[in-house]
């Protein structure tokens, strides 16, 4: 029975309001006070990471490292700046309140950190390869134009392109003053599309943060410097972006939607060409690569037009059509389909190491093992979630496996798997990294820190392991940098040891060489290595000069000597007994001198 409305007590309006109000209050006050809180301490983790490690760099000695690389040189300071910015990344990921502007700042910091160390305390770029690329940049910057018969780089000149215009409009027209922070360049930009992609796959932006942030913390292979590789894997990732938005498809089974306009996709289709177009003519390995994965993708089912695949093919090989008996002849277009001999990486077992560089080695191999098992364990937990993102990153990730079928890559086409496969690993391990139930709390924050802090500990030592045979210093460059401007046309520059910035002026092409990264150098014969070297050689070293010209010179570095030692090519001091001899021979003159790098001019009269 109903009750008469004046019978039905009414309740007190004003107290409950003003409780309910208060209620609110407290809590709302309580809520934003925690956050600010929250806010304020990660900040302040941050900010001290990065004076902890900027004020470090001082103590870092690059001229004495020993076998271990980089890592045993740095110091307590740098190590507990990077862990203050690892802890502080997890726990801006695991605050109620997600802040990407937060998250892209530790993301940049750790950038820098981990990758701009070494710039920021070598007085030149590092890796003695490089220096044949800014000898390309050099020689297009005084020529004006290419010569397809020099070498390989100039039938792939995109990159070498792109460095001098930016060198002339830059007003740094030798690349030698700029090249070092492509090593941050690279990843910060690359890093930036790994998150793009991994929030159109997944609209997360804590799952885009933490993909970026894995990708930054186990990229170890070294591919990020000056060099077309790098321009190439950029370009490539800003296209799986731009076709990921704008041409994807919302499930695996149904025809492309109308997600956006017809507008927009022929935009992007005509993007990604152009994008494909600049790879093409840059690097030798990555439009084929990207083809592939467009073309899996379009197969599965999540990307249309099909026909675009097409489309990138043809690019890829009509650029390789008129350099095709070129490759052929001098590398060879397939080195034959043995998998396990082409996924071999030799050069780390090369000869007899020392301890730190198969530590350094292993502590790559586990490196790689810990990101195929967080994305592993990322891809179960999404296909039980049916996420459309596991799908498209594991069919990228995947496909680069197929080079290790087709080509060694000169011993580095596992390193290639690795690079190509590490930013569509690192979405899916972001994928392993988040709570079950999507909700991020602080409380989560232990264990985010654990797992990146353990991923950071083994890209150190796989990273910057070898930064003892990496290092330049400017008077080996110096060294270079005389020879190409004072040496006769037609000489040969021949190398006591590898590890000697070759090529590195303009007037590269004018010496005899094979054109490899340390090639001719005398270690490569058996007969000069694993005994000590002296005067009885120098008939011997005469008659491997000659092979090649007339007029030779011969060099000696530290880095070589470091090298030999390292990898045990000679005994200690072989080298330079070696060097004695020749100093002391009337048949070779000083032709440049400094204390980290000598150069002799052979006088075949003599």
């Amino acid at each position: 029975m109903t009750q008469p409305l004046a019978s039905v007590p009414l309740p007190s309006t004003t107290t409950s309001t003003t409780t309910t109000v208060t209620g609110s209050t407290v809590t709302g006050s309580t809520a934003a006070a925690r956050n600010l809180g929250g806010l304020t301490l990660t900040m302040t983790v941050g900010t001290t990471g990065i004076i902890m490690w900027a004020t470090s760099l001082g103590g870092i000695r690059m001229d004495s490292l020993g076998d271990y690389g980089l890592p045993p040189a740095l110091p307590v300071r740098w190590y507990a700046g990077l862990a203050l910015l690892v802890i502080g990344h997890a726990g801006a990921l695991c605050q109620r309140r997600s802040r990407p502007w937060l998250l892209a700042g530790f993301l940049t910091a750790t950038v820098v950190v981990l990758y701009g160390t070494v710039p920021l305390c070598a007085d030149v770029p590092h890796y003695p390869w490089v220096y044949k690329h800014i000898g390309v940049v050099r020689y297009i910057d005084v020529h004006g134009s290419i010569d397809p018969g020099i070498d390989i780089y100039h039938r792939w000149p995109g990159f070498f392109a792109v460095a001098t215009l930016f060198g002339r409009l830059a007003g740094q027209r030798n690349p030698v003053t700029y090249a070092a922070w492509a090593e941050v360049f690279f990843p910060l930009v690359q890093a930036g599309i790994v998150a793009a992609t991994a929030r159109t796959l997944t609209g997360r932006t804590r799952t885009a943060a933490t993909a970026a942030f894995l990708f930054v913390v186990t990229n170890w292979v070294g591919q990020s410097y000056f060099a077309p590789q790098a321009f190439g894997l950029t370009m490539g990732l800003g296209l799986y972006l731009v076709a990921l938005r704008f041409l994807g498809t919302r499930r695996p089974t149904v025809e492309l939607t109308a997600v956006t306009g017809k507008a927009a996709r022929r935009t992007a289709i005509t993007i990604i060409c152009m994008l494909q177009a600049a790879v093409v003519v840059s690097h030798q390995l990555t439009p084929y690569l990207i083809v592939a994965g467009m073309g899996a993708l379009s197969v599965a089912g999540y990307l249309r037009p099909r026909w675009l695949t097409l489309v990138l093919a043809g690019l890829a090989l009509a650029w390789l059509a008129p350099n095709l008996g070129y490759v052929e002849h001098n590398f060879g277009l397939l080195s034959g389909a043995n998998p396990v001999a082409n996924a071999t990486n030799a050069h780390v077992h090369e000869f007899s190491p020392q301890p730190g560089k198969i530590f350094n080695a292993r502590a790559g191999y586990a490196l790689t093992a810990s990101v195929c098992l967080l994305a592993i364990i990322g891809a179960w937990r999404g296909l039980r979630r049916g996420e459309r993102a596991v799908g498209i990153a594991l069919v990228l990730a995947v496909v680069p496996v197929g080079i290790v079928f087709a080509q060694s890559y000169g011993g580095e086409a596992s390193l290639r798997v690795v690079l190509f496969a590490l930013p569509f690993a690192s979405v899916l391990g972001a994928l392993a990294l988040e709570p079950t139930d999507g909700g991020w709390r602080l409380r989560q924050m232990p264990s985010v820190s654990i797992v990146t802090g353990a991923l950071v500990a083994m890209f150190l030592p796989a990273f910057t392991g070898q930064e003892e045979i990496n290092i330049m210093t400017p008077d080996t460059v110096r060294a270079a940098d005389y020879f190409d401007t004072h040496a006769a046309t037609g000489s040969v520059l021949l190398l006591a040891g590898p590890d000697f910035p070759l090529r590195y002026g303009p007037r590269y092409p004018e010496f005899r060489s094979p054109g490899s990264d340390d090639d001719p150098n005398l270690l490569h014969a058996v007969r000069f290595r694993n005994r000590q070297l002296g005067a009885a050689d120098l008939d011997d070293v005469v008659a491997v000069l000659r092979q090649y010209s007339t007029h030779g010179y011969l060099a000696f570095a530290t880095s070589q000597d470091v090298y030999a030692d390292v990898f045990g090519l000679t005994p200690p001091g072989a080298l330079n007994s070696l060097e004695d001899a020749v100093a002391r021979s009337p048949r070779f003159q000083v032709f440049f001198t400094s204390p980290t790098a000598r150069i002799y001019t052979y006088q075949a009269n003599r």
